[in-house]
């Protein structure tokens, strides 16, 4: 895996700088054998690992491709993987603390914080909520980082207040969650539209952001394509983060205005320009997977090229949840741009 700095490929960043000597050789181990998955490998290089032992299969509930189960903890892009625990529900024994801050517009946000170290801030696409983010959480407080997962405004546990949802109030919100938790700077690691809070977040409060990880991001609307319900993954997702907010929210009978917030804002937000992108001034590294129906892969590019130093990473055989799909590899990727320099 490489990245993209001013039209050249280099080797990728050492590895997370918080492990300590037993978990980055831990780590070691672990990228040899993704490497071998990155390049091509895929059944040789996995066999005879530890690290890839094979997960449980999961029973098959139709015989509908985004219902396969995984191979070696890795799904098929056509899949939608199993929500992870939330944060809270399993923290490898470290205390976690959560609670409500209270935001603009009346809103009350949600978050989970656990662990020591570099704070590391990760932020969930639209519809869902810090759940999806729970397996990235636990494979950094390994890597002995602290760790924050948030609700966004009106998803998950968070409310919505009385103020029409955009990126830019997003972005705000993670300054207020940051206040609240005196955190002076973070590394924010985004999917979706946590992906374009992130980058907001990045041009309008530069000094507040060690590191961005934007996995699946875009500048304009036209970087979504349509459609999406007929992607079946997709429209899995749909259906199963309408149950998921019942289950969290205190307004469980809300979704549909949130969904209908969510697309508004779509609708007309960002509308970035190169001007706007070259506010970025923290480490950059723009994700993409190459079966991404939901978001296209044009201007992910265009930004990693735009951006001074920003890297392009570019994830095979994965889709818009390319984190649930194959963890392995986008854990190492993550933890890769968090160590690097």
């Amino acid at each position: 895996m490489a990245q993209k700095r001013n039209g050249k490929t280099s080797k990728m960043p050492k590895l997370f700088e918080c492990a300590t000597d037993e978990t980055a050789q831990k780590t070691r181990v672990n990228r040899r054998a993704l490497m071998q998955l990155a390049l091509g490998g895929m059944a040789s290089g996995l066999v005879g690992h530890k690290a890839f032992a094979q997960a449980p299969s999961l029973a098959f509930a139709s015989s509908s491709v985004d219902k396969m189960p995984p191979i070696n903890g890795v799904y098929d892009w056509r899949a939608l993987p199993p929500t992870p625990l939330a944060l809270e529900a399993e923290s490898g024994g470290l205390p976690v603390d959560t609670g409500m801050v209270p935001a603009q517009g009346k809103a009350q946000l949600y978050y989970a914080s656990a662990g020591e170290g570099v704070p590391v801030m990760m932020l969930h696409d639209g519809l869902a909520n810090s759940n999806y983010m729970g397996d990235l959480a636990r494979a950094l407080l390994r890597a002995r980082c602290r760790v924050i997962v948030v609700d966004m405004r009106g998803h998950g546990r968070s409310t919505m207040g009385a103020l029409p949802l955009g990126y830019d109030l997003l972005a705000d919100d993670v300054l207020t969650v940051m206040a609240f938790l005196h955190l002076r700077r973070v590394a924010l690691v985004g999917w979706g539209d946590g992906a374009v809070q992130a980058l907001d977040v990045g041009m309008r409060h530069p000094s507040s952001v060690s590191r961005i990880f934007a996995f699946a991001p875009w500048s304009t609307p036209d970087g979504l394509l349509s459609r999406v319900e007929d992607i079946p993954a997709y429209k899995s997702f749909m259906e199963r983060t309408r149950q998921e907010y019942r289950q969290l929210s205190s307004t469980p009978h809300r979704f549909g205005d949130m969904e209908a917030a969510v697309q508004a804002m779509r609708g007309r937000q960002p509308n970035w320009t190169d001007a706007d992108l070259m506010r970025v001034t923290a480490p950059l590294w723009v994700a993409a997977a190459d079966h991404d129906g939901v978001v296209g892969r044009v201007q992910a590019e265009h930004m990693a090229a735009t951006v001074e130093g920003a890297g392009l990473l570019v994830l095979p055989n994965t889709s818009h949840f390319a984190f649930l799909q194959n963890p392995q590899l986008f854990t190492l990727a993550v933890e890769s741009f968090l160590g690097g320099r």
